[in-house]
């Protein structure tokens, strides 16, 4: 029982180290420029409610089964990130002195985890509760309470789950205190890393392990496309085909794109610039996100051939869209879940204003990708 709150310690000393490890002029902008856009869209959200207050009060779909599945999804998606944050930190290779066994690492895992999710069911409670307030919802607090216990039920469903499972979290412990040197890694100090990718995936000598994981998501990515390139082909239209193939292209990308190694000591002290990396990481994920888009592509431009501009735009905009995010997951290199929801948290907040502001607030995204790259590449440069 006393080594249960080592996770806690542990993520709260990388937390101030973080912290501390950072520029006082960087925390200011993060505290007085995230607390104006958190207040700007708190602001602009009870104007959207107060505006559909109408609709919204009445839509009884909504209350009775949209928002329970989205709050219990939302549960499911948090318990996944936090329980997989957890179980690193628990079954991480450092810990190996300590005498601990497999069961007393889950136990320090869960604490973590369910500790971790507190705030946040908090939070849901508090967010739904201001929000049926500011509808004027009868028994706002009550519909708070229900949001957060449907968060906690897909949130504690889902972490004991992955908890309940030793076998696989000691395999995964011991591929991530293998070490990943290769034989041709010798060949780091040469012009072209072709072997990057396969060392960001940890796939052995270049070969794919077959995965449930794999298969379910390959699964669900075909079927998106094949209902996509079936929309249009029934309705003569090239928009859902040319839409299913840029949300599964860019979805692609996200899943598919590792730049951990960026963060290596040993690349940045051998002779390879951080933009020839850079693209080497990013060019097995382009090719699959571009292969992915080609079906629904073509199945748009079969269905309406004078629209051809349709899927055109839509690959160019899918190549927009993975650079950008290319340089999100470089800048949180450790944390693909924190790149991927910054990368959509930017992404709704610029679409929102371009809807008040027009196409201009692009320009302040572009400045958003552009530093991101520069401090990126500084970090690269000087560790």
């Amino acid at each position: 029982m006393r080594h249960d709150r080592l996770v806690l310690i542990l993520l709260w000393r990388e937390l101030v180290a973080g912290l501390r490890a950072m520029r006082r002029r960087d925390l200011a902008w993060i505290a007085l420029g995230g607390g104006g856009l958190l207040a700007y869209a708190v602001a602009d959200i009870v104007v959207a409610l107060r505006a559909a207050t109408p609709k919204l009060l009445h839509d009884q779909l909504l209350w009775m089964l949209g928002l329970p599945i989205i709050f219990a999804v939302l549960g499911c998606l948090a318990g996944n990130s936090m329980s997989r944050l957890c179980l690193s930190r628990a079954f991480a290779p450092f810990l190996k002195a300590l005498p601990l066994v497999s069961a007393e690492r889950r136990r320090m895992a869960g604490v973590g985890a369910f500790a971790l999710g507190f705030p946040l069911m908090l939070m849901i409670a508090m967010s739904v509760g201001f929000a049926c307030a500011v509808i004027e919802k009868p028994l706002a607090p009550v519909w708070g309470l229900g949001a957060a216990i449907l968060f906690a039920l897909g949130f504690g469903t889902t972490t004991l789950w992955r908890l309940q499972r030793p076998r696989f979290l000691l395999d995964e412990a011991a591929s991530e205190a293998a070490p990943v040197g290769k034989p041709w890694l010798r060949r780091l100090d040469r012009a072209r890393p072709s072997w990057l990718s396969s060392w960001a995936w940890r796939l052995p000598a270049g070969h794919v392990r077959p995965s449930w994981k794999l298969a379910g998501a390959g699964l669900l990515l075909a079927l998106g496309a094949v209902l996509g390139g079936w929309a249009s082909l029934a309705g003569r239209t090239a928009a859902p085909a040319a839409v299913a193939g840029l949300a599964g292209g860019i979805l692609v990308f996200m899943l598919s794109l590792r730049c951990q190694p960026l963060g290596s000591p040993v690349l940045r002290t051998a002779p390879i610039g951080f933009t020839r990396v850079w693209l080497r990481l990013v060019r097995l994920p382009l090719q699959l996100s571009l292969a992915f888009f080609l079906l629904p592509a073509g199945a748009a431009l079969a269905a309406e051939p004078s629209a051809w501009a349709v899927p055109m735009a839509g690959g160019l905009w899918l190549l927009v869209l993975n650079a950008a995010y290319a340089v999100f997951g470089a800048y949180f290199l450790n944390a693909p879940f924190v790149a991927t929801l910054s990368f959509t948290g930017a992404l709704a907040y610029a679409g929102y204003e371009t809807l008040e502001y027009g196409r201009t607030v692009l320009i302040g995204l572009a400045a958003l990708v552009f530093f991101l790259w520069h401090r990126t590449r500084q970090r690269y440069r000087n560790g």
